[in-house]
């Protein structure tokens, strides 16, 4: 098979700038793997958006950007991680209950899965967009074919199911947060 020029020159722009582009994203991070990590996302998200990014006059500036933002992001999802879980340490609920009655982080994380998985088709989809694979309403609503305005519905009431479905937990926010930010 003949690899096509969009291939071609996803190629050369990997080929180029990967390595520059990992140092770049390790400045901010001060960790190699993850810096790998996110440099790769960013490579397959201009792979699969690649017919509207081909347009852009700069890409390198392109990448280069995508990568700050990226790690910025990332970034942020610690801090927000980090926060509630010395929040969440420092309430006390957890001197006060014993370990057989609190649920464990995999349990925990075993219940938030199962009730993703009960919602609707759509719902889930755009809430797995959205929380797992961290794309905009806009881009949402491209992948699926949607309007913004109905991408922005799906995932109110995904998280209004969600809330129902999991409000037996004691402190599901903070889990439920750990688990999108825990990558």
């Amino acid at each position: 098979m003949i690899p096509s020029d969009s291939e071609k020159t996803f190629r050369r722009l990997f080929d180029e700038h990967f390595h520059q582009l990992v140092f770049s994203a390790f400045r901010f991070l001060n960790d190699y793997d993850q810096a790998r990590d996110i440099v790769q996302d960013v490579y397959v998200k201009v792979w699969q958006n690649y017919g509207e990014i081909r347009h852009v006059s700069d890409l390198k500036g392109y990448l280069y950007r995508a990568v700050r933002n990226s790690s910025m992001n990332f970034l942020k999802h610690v801090k927000v991680r980090e926060k509630f879980v010395a929040d969440f340490r420092n309430s006390g609920t957890s001197e006060t209950q014993s370990p057989q009655d609190s649920l464990t982080e995999e349990e925990m994380k075993k219940r938030v899965h199962q009730a993703v998985s009960k919602l609707p088709g759509t719902w889930r989809e755009a809430f797995v967009y959205s929380k797992y694979d961290n794309l905009k309403y806009q881009e949402i609503a491209q992948e699926m074919n949607i309007s913004q305005k109905t991408v922005e519905k799906y995932i109110s009431r995904a998280l209004q199911f969600l809330r129902e479905e999991l409000k037996d937990l004691i402190i599901a926010g903070i889990f439920i947060l750990e688990l999108f930010f825990n990558k």
